[in-house]
């Protein structure tokens, strides 16, 4: 199974969908900075945070 940023790098042409300023060469330093279960964590715990403070107030009107 291809993660999104594999898929996006597996593109005829894929640098195109690119920034000017970005390229797979900083991405890829990007992605080797943390392991994979640490982004999975870093991510839950932001999807907690941010669920937390939806269901925290009550709805309005």
């Amino acid at each position: 199974m291809m993660t999104p940023y594999n898929k996006l790098k597996s593109l005829t042409n894929a640098e195109q969908y690119l920034k000017p300023e970005v390229s797979f060469e900083i991405l890829d330093k990007c992605t080797m900075k943390i392991s994979d279960n640490k982004a999975a964590s870093k991510l839950q715990s932001a999807r907690k945070k941010l669920f937390s403070l939806i269901f925290k107030h009550p709805k309005t009107g």
